[in-house]
């Protein structure tokens, strides 16, 4: 962002050197690899002095070294990952995905992290946004009971050996869905869910030090249907409910209903969708998400809250063979409001409007 002068000097004011490699073995059954990685900063990293950042990564160089492995027999596959920083802490991984049945595929998958392991852009399967600080255990299943009807279903239990943002102590949580989706023919798809989720977190109307924490629960119900009116037209609507720490002092609730509408023929140059939504929560805890198509190579997942509407519409037009364009126009309203965001993102208004252009010539 160059939205201020502060923002604008901080453009090119420092250097990082990335150097790394990957030695594998693969079979026709299965692969095994070690992977290595250093990163070297020009200036240090340094993190705000507050508890859940003790064991966070802060310095100018991190050096990151794995092995990982998979490996296929019949109808079992195993695989797993092993990371380690030189004088720091573990990290490891490892899954299997099992077809127990014609129609029942099963699959778990462990994880252990420590609170000192450190990755700059390591990503992998956990509930926090980043690899590090935590154990759990995942278990999913897959059921085709009918020709037409299909339950998905899992269970994650996971805790956090040390503290995180806004959670001042040592925790844990739970996360449970369940999924029916009915599919009559090639043209239409239902399906319904419903998740449970709990979490620690701290409580916002106590100050101090640390903060007093509970655990608060989260459940959601979603249900879709897409019907392809032709081979060109495709339609959907969704609607989503969101109950956050129901019986507590500080319940929130949440809806969001929307349409969405797709358009593209077939071997024509240009295409188009569009979504027309209507929401309402009572604050930022009961926010809903929900993905929305954009311009090549983008996409956006932003949270809904407050009460409002809001669409937007994407164009895209083949200029020829080597051309191509897309458009994209968006809108917020939120009639309750005489201003949208806060501090340099505010609006002096009750909507937002935002315009995206993307173009691409190949050469």
């Amino acid at each position: 962002l160059h939205r201020t002068e502060l923002e604008a000097s901080r453009k090119r004011n420092t250097k990082e050197l990335g150097i790394g490699g990957s030695l594998q073995y693969r079979t026709p059954q299965g692969q095994i690899g070690v992977n290595a990685v250093h990163y070297q900063l020009e200036r240090p990293l340094v993190r705000q002095p507050l508890p859940y950042n003790l064991y966070q990564f802060s310095g100018k160089s991190l050096t990151g070294i794995s092995g990982e492995y998979g490996y296929t027999y019949k109808n079992i596959h195993l695989f797993g990952e092993m990371a380690f920083n030189p004088g720091g802490g573990k990290a490891m991984l490892h899954g299997l995905i099992a077809g127990v049945d014609r129609n029942v595929d099963v699959s778990l998958l462990y994880r252990r992290i420590d609170k000192d392991y450190h990755t700059l852009y390591g990503n992998a399967f956990t509930e926090g946004t980043t690899p590090i600080n935590e154990s759990g255990l995942f278990m999913g299943i897959n059921m085709r009971p009918w020709r037409n009807i299909r339950i998905d279903a899992y269970a994650d239990v996971y805790k956090f050996p040390w503290l995180r943002y806004r959670v001042d102590r040592p925790s844990d949580g739970r996360d449970f869905l369940m999924q029916l989706t009915w599919k009559p023919n090639k043209q239409i798809e239902v399906y319904t869910r419903f998740r449970s989720e709990t979490k620690a977190l701290n409580y916002s109307n106590v100050t101090g030090n640390t903060r007093f924490t509970a655990d608060i629960p989260r459940q959601n119900w979603r249900t879709q249907i897409s019907y392809k009116v032709s081979q060109s037209v495709t339609l959907r609507a969704r609607a989503e409910a969101m109950w956050w720490d129901a019986n507590g002092s500080e319940s929130e609730q949440g809806f969001m209903l929307y349409g969405d509408f797709f358009y593209k023929p077939w071997q024509k140059p240009y295409g188009c969708n569009a979504r027309v939504q209507w929401f309402e929560t009572d604050g930022y805890n009961s926010r809903l998400y929900a993905y929305e198509s954009d311009v090549l190579y983008s996409f956006s997942i932003p949270p809904i809250f407050g009460k409002g509407f809001r669409w937007y519409t994407n164009l895209t037009y083949d200029l020829g063979r080597r051309i191509s364009v897309w458009f994209r126009l968006a809108r917020s309203l939120y009639p309750d409001q005489t201003t949208v965001g806060s501090g340099l993102d505010q609006i002096d208004a009750n909507h937002r409007t935002d315009y995206r252009f993307h173009g691409m010539y190949i050469f």
